[in-house]
């Protein structure tokens, strides 16, 4: 199926591993040049060999923190400067610390709302004036299943996955009618290296292996399996594709079933 992505531009907050690792990887092997960042560049530059190296396609690593408005303001004036401009923008760039809700304190909360929700709103205001440029663009805010399943020991991941949702639909009523479509993926439980620290951390808190937490982990997800990364690439493809024209201001849970709210 031609997706139409062949020959754009995107752009890959939290490129370095895990989703937006994946997700880059799949948008070049459909023929987009891919910029990716993160704040650790020896990763980030051996990311971007092995996606060239897979793909053929032009990717170029950008080192840069969520948290500075000059970083990312930097980030898109370089992608657009080695690029030519930015077709696609997937925000996934996450920073997170697991506190008790009662417990939650000013600096975790704050770190939270700083790099997820204000790095996906600075990404946004920097590429938003290209895609119009353009004629058009899209733009994916990858947020998470604890905007709809409550976690009293990871408050913050509920708080700040709810503003990207809120967020996104926000956004997506803004410039639709200057083509940019605008969605939100909320991953369930993903096979990344920082889901599997977090279940290290469970299985500390609670005094048994890091097996049984996937266990009990992988007993909660009606497919049978955790959610690989790869999952969610395959959204993200399709969302920037000729054949989502229509879809836009919509949060879809890549979850493998395990979301219990019914969502209208």
């Amino acid at each position: 199926m031609e997706t139409g992505i062949r020959g754009k531009v995107a752009l890959v907050t939290g490129g370095s591993m895990g989703i937006g690792q994946s997700t880059a990887m799949a948008l070049a092997r459909e023929g987009a040049k891919v910029a990716i960042c993160a704040r650790g560049f020896d990763a980030l530059k051996q990311t971007a060999r092995e996606i060239q190296e897979a793909t053929g396609s032009t990717v170029i690593p950008i080192r840069a923190d969520m948290t500075s408005s000059e970083d990312i303001g930097l980030l898109a004036w370089s992608t657009i400067s080695e690029l030519g401009h930015i077709d696609i923008l997937v925000n996934n760039a996450v920073n997170s610390t697991t506190a008790r809700a009662s417990e939650l304190p000013d600096e975790v909360i704050l770190n939270h709302i700083n790099t997820k929700i204000m790095g996906y709103i600075r990404c946004c205001r920097e590429v938003v004036s290209s895609m119009k440029h353009k004629g058009g663009g899209r733009i994916i805010n990858i947020a998470g299943m604890g905007a709809r399943n409550a976690n009293a020991t990871n408050p913050g991941s509920g708080i700040t996955n709810s503003g990207v949702a809120a967020y996104t639909k926000a956004l997506a009523d803004d410039v639709a009618a200057d083509g940019i479509l605008v969605n939100c993926i909320h991953p369930g439980s993903t096979l990344t290296q920082r889901q599997l620290q977090l279940i290290d951390e469970r299985a500390a808190r609670e005094g048994v292996t890091a097996d049984e937490i996937m266990r009990r982990t992988v007993a909660n997800i009606p497919i049978g399996r955790m959610v690989q990364p790869e999952d969610i690439a395959n959204l993200v493809v399709f969302l920037c594709s000729d054949q989502a024209s229509a879809i836009t201001g919509q949060t879809i849970a890549v979850d493998g079933g395990s979301g219990r709210g019914i969502i209208y």
